[in-house]
């Protein structure tokens, strides 16, 4: 919880969470490594994708669990 409330991205987890109504913790997490495994969970995955916080390794192939690569926040 107090590595949420100083994140980098905060208020981008916190406009996701808003949007697929979960809390921002889970957001952070999702971000941070922890394993998608609802479909809600994967859309926020490919989501923060998408935004350029967290980026798929150029080895892998699409698949059902995406390999990323993890930013940490300073």
């Amino acid at each position: 919880m107090f590595k949420f409330l100083s994140a980098r991205h905060r208020s981008t987890y916190t406009h996701l969470a808003l949007k697929y109504k979960v809390w921002p913790e889970k957001v952070y997490k999702l971000a941070h490594g922890k394993h998608a495994h609802s479909k809600k969970e994967h859309q926020i995955v490919h989501e923060l994708l998408a935004l350029g916080i967290i980026h798929r390794h150029s080895d892998s192939q699409l698949s059902h669990d995406d390999k990323v690569v993890f930013e940490k926040d300073e």
